[in-house]
């Protein structure tokens, strides 16, 4: 029984001295983001040419637009001509880290790839993206689950917000939102 009662006696002293973390709420009510920054993903049937005409409509800045997946009509044997005729582009790619990259599909064996496309403000690349969708037998994916793409905006700082809430109006758009700055502390 004493063992008992001085268990409890350790339990509640360790208890009562235990700090808790004070949380600021000053802070939780001040979204933190990154100035200019918008994304917007649009629905899988807004097709790439269509994207090009909503970038077009605005003065914005466009990093990049990702997401997409296409398939080829060429035969399975092309996948890495595919992906070296992509990444020659100066659009498909940032000269380190991100660069076209695909796979032989398990089932049917088309070839799928999944670019990223960088400064599509420009109409030269615009265009060479459409040509080079002609030349390799690209077509969009528009029906599953994952379809469309992200467009990342930059937009005139101050007014994220309401970009934000102006792509929210599209019916095209799926969602559109703020590039959210979270902190994360490994050691709670």
């Amino acid at each position: 029984m004493k063992i008992f009662k001085l268990t409890l006696i350790i339990l509640a002293f360790s208890l009562l001295s235990c700090e808790k973390d004070k949380v600021d709420d000053s802070d939780s009510t001040d979204e933190k983001f990154v100035p200019t920054d918008v994304l917007v993903k649009v629905k899988g049937y807004y097709t790439i040419d269509k994207v090009f005409d909503l970038i077009n409509s605005f003065d914005h800045e466009v990093e990049n637009i990702r997401s997409q997946t296409y398939t080829s009509d060429l035969p399975s044997d092309s996948l890495q001509f595919v992906l070296d005729y992509l990444n020659s582009k100066t659009y498909t790619n940032d000269g380190n880290n991100w660069f076209v990259t695909g796979y032989l599909h398990y089932q049917t064996n088309d070839i799928t790839i999944f670019p990223k496309l960088f400064n599509m403000k420009n109409i030269t690349y615009q265009a060479d993206w459409l040509e080079s969708m002609d030349i390799l037998k690209l077509k969009e994916d528009t029906v599953s689950e994952t379809s469309g793409c992200v467009i990342f905006f930059h937009v005139p700082e101050g007014q994220e917000k309401d970009w934000v809430n102006t792509f929210q109006g599209y019916d095209f758009v799926e969602w559109a939102e703020l590039n959210h700055i979270v902190e994360i502390n490994p050691w709670p």
